[in-house]
């Protein structure tokens, strides 16, 4: 039954619901690795204001949902390399129509 958990119809949530706010962060991650290409997990954290464990719970929610891929690592820093991840650039498509008075 819509509205008894919150949850409109639509599913989407509502404004501040955990389920927003992981959708907000996500986009935002996402946001940043098409703006800067591949991104460890802790200048996700950084770039975002989110905490490390944040992070890799929303990193894994993309990785599980194919929208971002592993890549590599990072190298030339003290310390272990990091994880380093992209936008999967496969998951991305795009269509055009050009639509007129007199055809599509």
């Amino acid at each position: 039954m819509a509205g008894t958990t919150g949850t409109p119809p639509g599913g989407a949530g509502t404004p501040g619901t955990p389920r927003v706010l992981r959708a907000m962060n996500d986009r935002a991650a996402l946001d940043l690795l098409l703006e800067h290409g591949p991104l460890s997990r802790t200048r996700i954290g950084k770039l975002t204001g989110l905490s490390k464990p944040t992070a890799s719970q929303l990193l894994a929610r993309l990785e599980a949902a194919g929208l971002v891929l592993a890549t590599g690592t990072s190298e030339g820093r003290p310390g272990p390399n990091a994880q380093l991840y992209a936008v999967n650039p496969a998951a991305a498509y795009a269509a055009g129509l050009d639509v007129t008075p007199r055809r599509i």
